[in-house]
């Protein structure tokens, strides 16, 4: 998939109904940011299904298996095209698992959106164990789509987007900046602050002065946002300061929102084998798309 110039944006199909709707929505995404789409479905690995005494089976199922899954390719593109006339749909069917044909589609991607399935309480706390290696290790942004598998596309609402003033936040404010411009949506600029953290070590609670505390947070959240306000000053900005665990602060921005974005660890830090607990929080409780933004 390296020799593709353009970068798109990659949907994962594994056949369920989630998988379909967020390829729907990276569709509608795509076709805002003037990029072709690539939709990625992976067949199971080969071992699964070795059998000395049952080599032409097992052929036989992978005949189907690649049948079946290119006739998903085929009918989900078909969809998308009747709803976005004019996007340029490509598509690729290859070995699994999974993660590794996503991961090898992310090498040149802008984004990567899969859906977050799962089927019972375990399976949906972990998300499947795709969606969490895909969105700890992809070297672009990923989205864990998640939302009304009916309605998924885009609207009006706003792109809510966390920010903290840090490294990890300049590529999630940066990504929401861009993505809100090309939706004309409003973007809400959340920023969360702990009263200890705020404070640092030995200082006591009752001698403080919290609208101090607020008003300095208040100041390292402007500054954050002003490079962004002046590079898209279309997008409108709805500022909240709140203190509180960003994950809570975030979380009650969502009821009228379509995306949230927030940044990540980066790849390849066992610090980040959880993404951390704000972006865990949110893949799990969210009730729309999460972008996880990489830092850059």
């Amino acid at each position: 998939m390296s020799t593709h110039v353009t970068k798109a944006v990659v949907a994962g199909l594994d056949g369920s109904a989630t998988a379909t709707a967020a390829a729907r929505w990276a569709a509608a995404l795509a076709a805002r940011l003037e990029l072709p789409l690539r939709l990625v479905h992976a067949l199971p690995s080969e071992g699964i299904f070795y059998s000395e005494s049952a080599v032409l089976i097992q052929s036989q199922m992978f005949d189907q298996l690649k049948a079946d899954g290119e006739k998903l390719l085929a009918d989900v593109s078909d969809l998308i095209r009747a709803e976005q006339p004019g996007l340029t749909v490509e598509s690729y069917i290859g070995p699994g698992p999974a993660t590794n044909a996503l991961l090898e589609a992310a090498d040149d991607a802008r984004v990567v959106v899969v859906g977050a399935t799962g089927a019972g309480a375990i399976e949906n706390f972990l998300l499947g164990s795709t969606v969490l290696r895909v969105a700890n290790n992809a070297p672009c942004p990923v989205v864990v789509w998640r939302g009304n598998s009916e309605n998924p596309l885009p609207n009006d609402k706003p792109i809510v987007v966390g920010v903290d003033g840090s490294e990890l936040s300049r590529a999630a404010v940066s990504y929401a900046f861009t993505l809100a411009d090309a939706l004309g949506v409003p973007l809400v600029a959340a920023h969360s602050w702990i009263g200890d953290a705020a404070l640092g070590t030995g200082a006591t609670a009752t001698l403080v002065d919290w609208d101090a505390v607020q008003e300095a947070e208040t100041a390292v959240f402007a500054e954050a946002l002003a490079g962004k306000q002046d590079e898209f000053p279309d997008v409108e900005v709805r500022r909240v300061v709140e203190r509180g665990p960003a994950a809570k602060v975030l979380l009650g921005q969502l009821d009228d929102a379509q995306l949230v974005v927030v940044g990540s660890h980066g790849r390849g830090q066992i610090a980040a084998a959880l993404l951390g607990s704000t972006s865990q929080n949110l893949v799990h409780k969210a009730p729309c798309p999460v972008l996880i933004a990489r830092n850059k």
